[in-house]
């Protein structure tokens, strides 16, 4: 009998315990603070407490996908969250982002809780509530993962764009093609420093290209109506333009 006493109210102390333990298993967070590397998965949810002044604010919970967890956030005025100011969602799924605004300075009570249709998702979150000066940049990762990747990201991008310009850089720029006609220079047109190189022995001119058609007026060019004003330079016989003769390659 005596034995069997005893037993009775170890099993009642161990209840007790694990009564006051779960009773009093919520953790503070601190405005503008979040708190890292949270866990759900033994237990269904997790109670947190932040005492906040008068404003707006904006609780984030983020995982990593490799976790698939699915949350649902409820913002209440106490620890049972029966009375509450604001949840994340309805139905099953991942809300994991909820806000709501103070009227005064208080103290409210956050629950995390699990959230997927067959109730099977645990991992590894963050957790933080945030006034909107400090609300956190949606374009901006907060896991090492998710950095990894936008610098990889980055790189890839990096390469390729370097890869097109220097290929744009070793293609040859075609010149373009104008319709031209052969006519022969005289001497006098012929720089000096040029002469020796394009001048046949005993010959006083030389064969130059000029346009098919004046880039001016687009008359007809004849090697027979061809006035040479300068070094390599014809005059248009109809506008009176100048034209610029080239050596023949």
């Amino acid at each position: 009998m005596v034995k069997t006493r005893r037993i009775t109210f170890s099993i009642l102390f161990l209840c007790g315990i694990l009564l006051v333990g779960t009773v009093s298993a919520q953790a503070s967070l601190v405005p503008n603070v979040p708190r890292t590397d949270e866990h759900l998965g033994f237990s269904p949810s997790n109670l947190y407490v932040a005492t906040l002044e008068a404003g707006h604010w904006t609780v984030i919970v983020s995982s990593d996908s490799f976790w698939g967890l699915e949350v649902k956030i409820t913002v209440s005025w106490d620890s049972s969250s029966s009375n509450a100011i604001a949840v994340s969602g309805n139905g099953t799924g991942n809300y994991p982002r909820v806000d709501f605004t103070l009227s005064s300075n208080a103290t409210v009570y956050i629950l995390v809780s699990e959230n997927s249709v067959y109730g099977d998702t645990s991992g590894m979150y963050d957790i933080g509530v945030y006034d909107d000066a400090h609300l956190p940049s949606p374009l901006i990762p907060d896991d090492p993962f998710d950095w990894m990747i936008l610098i990889m990201v980055i790189v890839v991008l990096s390469v390729v764009f370097i890869g097109v310009a220097c290929a744009r850089r070793a293609t040859p720029v075609k010149k373009e093609v104008f319709a031209s006609i052969t006519v022969e220079a005289p001497l006098s047109v012929v720089p000096q420093e040029q002469q020796e190189k394009v001048l046949a022995p005993g010959r006083q001119t030389t064969t130059v290209r000029l346009p098919l058609k004046c880039p001016s007026c687009g008359a007809d060019v004849s090697p027979e109506n061809v006035d040479w004003v300068g070094p390599l330079e014809a005059k248009c016989a109809y506008c009176g333009a100048t034209m610029r003769a080239t050596f023949e390659e």
